[in-house]
């Protein structure tokens, strides 16, 4: 996408942002289709390019491995070093060809020039492979402006564990199968077929598709959300909570559920024998030193836990999440970033860290749902102010999901989680993301 129009904000010299969409099970999501309301990815790419393109920034958006034409019958998701490598690949490529097209006199090219500032975002998967990436960027000693990764499933393993012992999230028949798949295809020992791993009548379950997920789930080819068998008679469940409404309620089935019983006791099994830091108390908040679980090790090679961002950063999120779980993932990154602040205050971090939902803070008084570590409190935003606004519209929002509901019969509290993750924090994130962009950052 590339800035157009007289505005002085649209010439000269731009700045580019990287994005990193969030997950999809559609294997025809093209994020090039801003105006094609038929595309899947119509929605979020608008969302985008009104923010950004239509604000000066040229954006760099891949359709990832898997997608659109790529050749490939399965998706990496999740998979750290290929989808941040896929990113900057797109981004020298986009370099490459501005530098191309200005040379060849293209008119589109003219009157923009690459400023060599680099903004990456993301939201969801997108979140997660933002922070990828930008490791990746710095391990190549690569300049970063800033970066801004939202609602990621940075603590990949401890989120991965908690799912397993029994907190279901609401998409976890779309995510088992593109995580399960794509981590085969990366390590080979996941399972040996995929009856192995899902009950036989989803064996065939091939993730990104063709066909949309609704017409899978009516086809018999997926479960709609049900995840786990419902009231399992092994041993090494006992004890195990079914986890919060949204998991109780659609994350278990007598028949219809898509990990078997077995492949499920095994992972649990291995969490009891080597626990997750996050999950044991007075913890380490790290992954598991040597978990003995096949899946369990390639969830733990593709935590990001344990990186710190020396770039500004701004992680948002909202902490009633269904979908990928804030305190998980979020929570602990922050934990981990503020105490490696507060260890060695000479690293200078600047990362600024905003919960959009503040609805519930009375529920959760030692929680903060702003807050600013090393230098962030130093940048040149009026971040009291945006971050008001951001959590007011945010809140605005919910309240008319659940009126809307109500209005047509339904129940406020199930259109609350079907819609929190993609419909009410994704765009509240984007609009902080796009306020804390445009800031001239002090140097460090």
């Amino acid at each position: 996408m590339l800035p157009s129009g007289d505005s002085a904000d649209c010439q000269g010299d731009r700045p580019i942002l990287l994005y990193a969409h969030g997950t999809t099970t559609d294997k025809g999501y093209d994020f090039s289709q801003v105006a094609n309301p038929q595309n899947p990815a119509a929605g979020e790419a608008a969302l985008i390019a009104a923010n950004f393109a239509a604000q000066g920034y040229i954006v760099v958006a891949p359709n990832y491995a898997g997608y659109d034409e790529s050749d490939l019958d399965y998706h990496p998701y999740l998979v750290a070093q290929q989808q941040s490598t896929d990113m900057v690949d797109a981004l020298d490529s986009a370099r490459t060809i501005i530098e191309r097209q200005k040379r060849a006199n293209n008119t589109n090219y003219d009157n923009i020039d690459d400023s060599g500032k680099l903004f990456i975002a993301g939201y969801s998967q997108g979140g997660y492979v933002t922070m990828a990436t930008a490791r990746l960027l710095e391990s190549q000693n690569k300049s970063i402006t800033a970066i801004a990764p939202s609602s990621g499933p940075y603590a990949l393993a401890a989120f991965g564990d908690e799912i397993f012992r029994g907190n279901v999230n609401i998409g976890a028949s779309r995510f088992a199968p593109l995580l399960g798949i794509g981590l085969q295809e990366k390590y080979g020992n996941i399972y040996g077929k995929k009856s192995d791993i899902f009950l036989d009548k989803y064996a065939d379950a091939q993730l990104p598709s063709e066909t949309a997920f609704g017409d899978l789930v009516t086809a018999g080819k997926l479960p709609n959300n049900a995840l786990f068998q419902k009231d399992p008679t092994d041993a090494i469940f006992a004890g195990l909570s079914q986890g919060k409404l949204f998991s109780v309620l659609g994350g278990y089935d007598e028949n219809d559920y898509l990990i078997k019983t077995d492949f499920r006791a095994a992972y649990v099994a291995d969490t009891i024998k080597h626990p997750d830091g996050l999950m044991t108390e007075n913890g380490n908040k790290m992954p598991a030193v040597a978990p003995e679980n096949n899946l369990r090790k390639a969830l733990k090679d593709n935590d990001l836990r344990g990186y710190v961002p020396t770039m500004p950063t701004l992680i948002c999120g909202g902490n009633q999440d269904p979908t990928v779980y804030f305190d998980t993932n979020t929570g602990s990154m922050v934990e981990i970033l503020q105490a490696a602040s507060d260890k060695n205050s000479a690293k200078k971090l600047n990362i600024t860290v905003l919960d959009v939902d503040k609805d519930n803070a009375a529920e959760r008084p030692d929680k903060s749902t702003f807050m600013m570590i090393g230098q962030a409190s130093m940048n040149k935003w009026n971040a009291t102010d945006i971050v008001t606004n951001v959590q007011t519209n945010f809140s605005n929002s919910v309240e008319k999901v659940k009126a809307d509901a109500t209005a047509q019969g339904g129940v406020p509290l199930l259109a609350f989680y079907t819609n929190y993750h993609g419909g009410l924090v994704s765009p509240a994130c984007t609009q902080a993301t796009r306020e804390f962009f445009n800031q001239e950052f002090k140097p460090a």
